[in-house]
């Protein structure tokens, strides 16, 4: 029951965040060719990244272990959110324009996770919604580094 549970939760975050990970490969295939900072194209690569992990979570191609340290709050950025460096707004407007809509939407999806983790009453959807609030959390993090915001 607990892993049919946090099936269906991962499920509905998916289609939640379809749009941005749409957002997300249409930037990237943007770049495609341009010159732009190999940070960022790992950025991009990795939150791509993350659709699949959820993915492989739900179709249960994760161990029960590793899953486990998953959804304690295993890190799972390979960059370091304080180490990302703002893109020039001269240079780089067009990729500036992308990311203020990618945040947008994150920082949406961010606040209903972050809602639904503090009111969950169900250990699992509490642990699950409170591994995707941690997720978003870094997400935002990172867009606001590159547009040279420090909100969070």
């Amino acid at each position: 029951m607990r892993k049919i549970g946090l099936r269906s939760i991962l499920s509905s975050a998916l289609t939640l965040e379809k749009e941005i990970y749409n957002l997300y490969s249409s930037l990237k295939a943007e770049l495609a060719g341009i010159e732009v900072p190999q940070s960022l194209v790992r950025i991009l690569d990795e939150e791509l990244g993350h659709q699949r992990l959820i993915r492989d979570m739900i179709d249960d191609r994760i161990g029960d272990p590793e899953l486990e340290q998953i959804i304690a709050g295993k890190e799972l950025h390979i960059h370091d959110p304080q180490a990302v460096e703002p893109l020039s707004s001269d240079r780089y407007d067009q990729i500036r324009r992308s990311l203020k809509t990618i945040l947008e939407k994150e920082r949406e999806i961010y606040n209903l996770f972050a809602a639904l983790h503090h009111k969950s009453k169900i250990p699992v959807a509490r642990r699950a919604f409170g591994f995707l609030e941690d997720q978003e959390r870094t997400h935002v993090i990172v867009l606001e580094k590159l547009l040279g915001r420090s909100e969070s």
